[in-house]
């Protein structure tokens, strides 16, 4: 059964959780697994969900015994709710069946986004079977930013303000359907965003864009090329011009999802894999 969890609980039962956490069979996303993420990472971001209204942290238990942690989080104006933590020693299924449940009856017109590893079959079957639409199969790249030269600057690849946003918008809002950052929630965000845009005559080619965090740590939420085609050179280019920006910012890490044909232009660029990641949704009715 799930129910909710203390912080005294919490405290008790973090080494168990963490080391679930660093089990991609018995894990979802955000992976502790990616050789970034570190055990006062885990405490600090699992601590919060006790100072929080739109978080809280469920205990899994069979027959009066500890197995699993799920750590919920919401976001009420956007109907949207995701999880930070979802480890399971066993059961993994029971466990999912039990928060989908606890979901419907919570979190009625919400969707639902739940990211696990391949390697958590148990997960990913269950989701499948459940009505989940899988909308990201991507693989999860990360770069460690001192071990990468940097390279001359493309004079075509320009950084995008609100004064010429409508050249990204052009190629975003092409791939942007199921995405929580839309173009007019990056718009309305922009000042937390770093954006190029590739242009040749005129016209935007493609665009890459990350948030600009404050811990060095920094992720590529996406490249966008324009009709959705495969060009590994542009991809390639657009890629090592968001590290190099990163890496001239003092950033110290960067992290993109890419579909599998770019994994290698993403191994060019001196980004290591860490797996493959699936997101599945479900509007719950």
């Amino acid at each position: 059964m799930l129910r909710t969890c203390t912080i005294d609980e919490f405290n008790r039962y973090a080494d168990f959780a963490y080391e679930l956490a660093l089990d991609l069979t018995k894990s979802g996303y955000p992976t502790y697994c990616d050789g970034v993420k570190t055990r006062e990472m885990f405490m600090e971001r699992s601590l919060k969900a006790f100072e929080r209204e739109t978080e809280e942290i469920l205990l899994f238990e069979i027959d009066g015994k500890v197995e699993g942690l799920i750590h919920p989080y919401w976001i009420p104006e956007d109907h949207y709710l995701d999880t930070c933590l979802f480890l399971t020693n066993r059961e993994t299924e029971q466990a999912l069946s039990e928060f989908l449940s606890y979901a419907e009856k919570n979190f009625s017109g919400y969707d639902l986004f739940l990211g696990f590893p391949a390697e958590n079959q148990a997960a990913i079957s269950f989701l499948v079977r459940n009505g989940f639409e899988c909308i990201e199969n991507d693989y999860n790249n990360t770069s460690f930013l001192d071990t990468i030269e940097l390279i001359p600057e493309s004079s075509d690849v320009i950084r995008i303000t609100r004064e010429n946003y409508d050249s990204f918008r052009y190629l975003h809002k092409q791939t942007d359907g199921d995405m929580y950052w839309n173009c007019e929630r990056i718009y309305d965000d922009l000042d937390n965003w770093v954006v190029f845009v590739k242009e040749k005559d005129g016209k935007p080619q493609g665009a890459v864009y990350y948030m600009n965090e404050n811990d060095g740590w920094l992720e590529i939420f996406g490249i966008d090329i324009d009709q959705n085609r495969r060009d590994p050179a542009l991809f390639r280019e657009l890629l090592q011009a968001a590290l190099m920006d990163a890496k001239r910012s003092s950033g110290r890490v960067m992290t993109i999802f890419c579909d599998e044909e770019d994994e290698d232009a993403a191994r060019e660029c001196g980004l290591n894999c860490v797996g493959n990641y699936l997101c599945h949704k479900k509007h719950l009715d």
